[in-house]
């Protein structure tokens, strides 16, 4: 995609969060800011967790892999006729 058009599409999204915000009292906004930040803390926590997972599942199957190759690989001598 092209970058402009995602800065767009950010700012439009703020503009969005901006106009919501206004529409509550200021007691409620707050409320709702302090969720948006404890959610966006999970989705970060959630993330690292994930892509941990996956680099040691990645690490395993690397290990893996190079264990059973040492294994297959044998040197045969050949003859040809």
């Amino acid at each position: 995609m092209n970058r402009e058009f995602i800065k767009n599409m950010i700012l439009a999204k703020q503009y969005e969060r901006d106009a919501f915000l206004s529409l509550l009292s200021p007691s409620i906004a707050q409320h709702v800011s302090v969720i948006e930040k404890e959610v966006k803390g999970i989705v970060v926590d959630l993330a690292r967790e994930w892509a941990l997972d996956v680099g040691a599942a990645l690490s395993t199957a690397e290990q893996e892999k190079t264990a059973g190759s040492e294994h297959e690989k044998k040197v045969r001598k050949v003859s040809i006729d």
